[in-house]
Parts: C-alpha cells; sequence; structure tokens
C-alpha cells in the first residue's frame, strides 16, 4: 500500500509542480495534467460519497440499536438525526470561514480522518451516551465535506468544465447512501451493526491517506482568468457575508438551492407513504419504486446536467440558469401527473422523471455560484450555503410537509400536502430569472461566454 501510494504522489508532482505553472495548453489547467486533475476529482468524490455513507449508516440500523439499548422512538430521533444537524449546523461556518485561510486539502484530509474514527468508534460503544457524542463528532466535522472540498473542485477546473466537475463531484452521495443502505444493512444482518459501523469507518482513514500523499492544494483562483496571487491577508468571515449582501444575485441563487434542496428532501421522505396509502404498494414495492426514482436519478442527473451546463454556457451564460428553471417547472407538472394519476403505473413513472428532472440543480447552479464568488472567500460563501440548505431543506422540507397533511386531514390527504409543497418549483423558478436579470442583465442583452470568478 505504501509502494502505491508512494508512486501517485510522485506522479501528482510531477504532474502539478513546476509544470503546473505552463501554459494550459501544454498541461491541461494551471492545477496539473488533465489525467491528474480528474484523479483528484475522483479522490474528493470519494470524500463526500463517504459522507453521505457515514452520515446516512444509523437509519439502516435503527432497529438493532434500539434493540439493544432498549431506546425511544424519541432517543432514536436523537440519535439517527438531531445529534448530527445540530452539530453540523454549529459547525458549517467555522469550518467555512477555516476553509479561506488554511490549507483545504489538509484540513480535509483531517475532517475525513476524524469522522471515520468517530464512525468506527461508535461501533464500540457501550451506552446510548456514547452513541450521541460520536454521532455529534462526526456532524461537527462532516461539516467541512462542501466548504473544502467543493472550492478545490472549482480551482482546479475552468469555468468551461466547471459545471461537469461538480455533476461528477455530485455522484458521490447516492453512491454513499445506496452503500449504506445495501452493505451496510448485510453487514449488520450478518455481523450486528457494531461491525456495520467499525468496517464504514476503514475507508475514510484510507481517502485521508490519499489526500495528504498524492493531492497537492490548488492555488486560490488558479483557474480564474482575472485571478492573481495575492499578498493581501487571509479574509475574514465577515467578508464572505458582507459580499453577499453587496451581491444580491448570488443571495437569489443560495435561495433556490436551498429551496430545491426542501423538495427533494421532502419528496424523498413522504414519496414512499404516498404510494402506500394513495396506490397501497407493499414496503418491498415502494422501496424499489423510491430505489429507482431516488438512487439511479441521483447517480445520472447530476453528471448529466453539469455537461450540459458547461455547453449551454458557450452559448450564452444564461443557459445554465435557464436550464435548472425549465427542469424545475417540469418537474413541477411531472409531480402533478405523479400525484393525480389513477393508474398506478403512470404515478411510477411520473416519480421516476420527475425525480430525474429535479436531481440535476445543484452542478448548474453552484457552478455559477462559485463562479461570481472571488476565490478568498469561497469557503465562507459555501459554509452558508450548506447552513442554509439544511435548516431548511432537512429542518423544514419533512416537517412542513408532515404539518400539512395533519391540518389536511392526515392519511391519504398526504397527497395534497405534497401538492402545495411542490408549489415552491415555482418560487426556485423566479429566484432564478431574477438571479439570471441581476447577474447578466436583460435576455436580449448578449453576454460573454465565460465570467471570471473575480467579477464580483
Amino acid at each position: 500500500m505504501q509502494t502505491v501510494v508512494r508512486a501517485v504522489a510522485r506522479a501528482g508532482e510531477t504532474m502539478s509542480a513546476p509544470k503546473a505553472e505552463r501554459s494550459e495548453g501544454t498541461s491541461g489547467t494551471p492545477y496539473g495534467s488533465p489525467a491528474y486533475c480528474w484523479y483528484v476529482l475522483g479522490v474528493l468524490t470519494l470524500v463526500y460519497a463517504l459522507h453521505a455513507l457515514d452520515r446516512g449508516l444509523p437509519n439502516i440500523l435503527i432497529e438493532p440499536v434500539r434493540h439493544e439499548f432498549g431506546l425511544t422512538d424519541s432517543q432514536l430521533g436523537l440519535f439517527s438525526g438531531l445529534a448530527y444537524g445540530l452539530s453540523f449546523a454549529a459547525t458549517v461556518l467555522p469550518i467555512g470561514y477555516l476553509s479561506d485561510r488554511m490549507n483545504r486539502r489538509k484540513l480535509l484530509a483531517a475532517v475525513v480522518l476524524l469522522w471515520s474514527l468517530l464512525t468506527a468508534f461508535s461501533g464500540m460503544s457501550r451506552s446510548f451516551g456514547q452513541l450521541v457524542l460520536a454521532r455529534v463528532g462526526v456532524g461537527a466535522s462532516e461539516a467541512g465535506a462542501a466548504p473544502l472540498a467543493i472550492p478545490m473542485v472549482v480551482d482546479i477546473f475552468p469555468s468551461k468544465r466547471r459545471a461537469l466537475a461538480l455533476g461528477v463531484f455530485w455522484t458521490g452521495p447516492p453512491l454513499g447512501g445506496f452503500v449504506a443502505a445495501a452493505l451496510g444493512g448485510y453487514i449488520a444482518a450478518e455481523h450486528g451493526w457494531r461491525a456495520a459501523f467499525f468496517l464504514a469507518g476503514i475507508p475514510g482513514i484510507l481517502v485521508a491517506l490519499l489526500l495528504l500523499f498524492t493531492v497537492r492544494e490548488p492555488r486560490r483562483g488558479a483557474t480564474d482568468p482575472e485571478a492573481a496571487p495575492s499578498a493581501d491577508p487571509p479574509p475574514r468571515f465577515t467578508e464572505a457575508v458582507a459580499f453577499l449582501i453587496r451581491t444580491p444575485a448570488l443571495i437569489c441563487l443560495i435561495g433556490t438551492v436551498a429551496t430545491l434542496s426542501l423538495l427533494s428532501i421532502a419528496m424523498g421522505a413522504w414519496m414512499g407513504s404516498f404510494f402506500i396509502r394513495i396506490h397501497g404498494l407493499t414496503l418491498a414495492q415502494t422501496g424499489l419504486v423510491l430505489g429507482v426514482g431516488g438512487g439511479l436519478c441521483s447517480c445520472i442527473a447530476p453528471a448529466l446536467f453539469g455537461w450540459a451546463a458547461d455547453k449551454l454556457a458557450v452559448r450564452d451564460p444564461r443557459w445554465p440558469l435557464r436550464l435548472v428553471m425549465i427542469s424545475g417547472l417540469l418537474a413541477l407538472l411531472l409531480t402533478q401527473v405523479t400525484l393525480f394519476a389513477s393508474s398506478v403505473a403512470v404515478a411510477i413513472v411520473g416519480f421516476i422523471l420527475a425525480d430525474f428532472v429535479r436531481m440535476g440543480f445543484a452542478p448548474p447552479t453552484i457552478s455559477v455560484l462559485m463562479t461570481h464568488t472571488p476565490a478568498r472567500v469561497r469557503g465562507g460563501v459555501m459554509s452558508i450555503l450548506q447552513l442554509a440548505s439544511a435548516v431548511i431543506g432537512f429542518g423544514l422540507g419533512p416537517l412542513l410537509t408532515g404539518m400539512l397533511s395533519d391540518y389536511l386531514g392526515g392519511g391519504a390527504a398526504i397527497k395534497y400536502a405534497l401538492v402545495c409543497v411542490s408549489l415552491l418549483f415555482v418560487v426556485a423558478a423566479a429566484l432564478l430569472m431574477l438571479a439570471s436579470h441581476l447577474l447578466f442583465g436583460p435576455a436580449n442583452r448578449r453576454q460573454p461566454a465565460s465570467n471570471g470568478a473575480g467579477d464580483g
């Protein structure tokens, strides 16, 4: 293993050290050769996959944990959700601040190693209190994944390939979620829930070593044509906040991501109940539908939408946002077809198609957001986006839908609750239109195909 790590490290140094300073035509990007850039993207995608694996594993292990410790459902909610969510929300802004001031590669390796060790420690917990403390630590350390990794991706890939790179990066969570559900469940069934936690922590240790020994820290703003190395002192976190206040278009983009995250999480949480209550599907049948819709679409849509956004941006920089707006409105239409279809077959097809067109929003939107954010505050801005998505998406999405269902009578009323929540696609479309107008001006005014990150 050490031999392999050293070999890859030497390759990385060869491709990205002095050669990184050569022209883009020789080395692919200022960071290094195209092969090395895609290798690093692969490592960062593995980081995000492990982020989803360690976050989602408790959901699969709830029942065996409940039986061993004799827990109530409220205690299970603390273990599987609240302990993670509160620590994540409390830590994401400080890590965003550190992201703009420190070596991101080393800090990312440290948080990956920390959450992996804490996941393994969960399997050695001898009390419910120890298990909750481990989840608090996992949530706090996993808050660093996106604010550290995404600005690195943006500094490695130029704007013309940025959305595609982010699309590949976004295949990590569904892959991690699939492993958590399939492999984690199998290991727990065969060897117990403790073994599932312990084994889930091992890959993160290996990925942390890859980050330390084979990945080089990209220079901030290296792929932005107008950016140059700066002797300015490291930014304060208030600089990121002040930048957003001065740039309302980017506030609209953050609102768009948070709104579409709410929709994705709410649909993912309640569509299973819809198919069971309205169409009488069994739990196994519902799991298959949700697996094809959520799992398969989540793997394909982000990369496809990222690729399309890069291609369309060559014609007009507004098109990535238009792509998300059109797909969101199409998702609204397909969701109504799903909810009001009398045939279960039509409802299933509508659900899968709706899932596909709404799952690709992140790469185009975040690519535009990061491109128009100065390199020195990208970590802070990304942490603000993560906090908004966590609070609005995870905090309000399932709760708002459930409260609407109860208000409308419960049971079969879940259909009409989902109808009401799906109207938020219109809000997202309006935010995208406003962001596009503020960034690029009226639609009839021709804009250049590329926008530097320093424009903001």
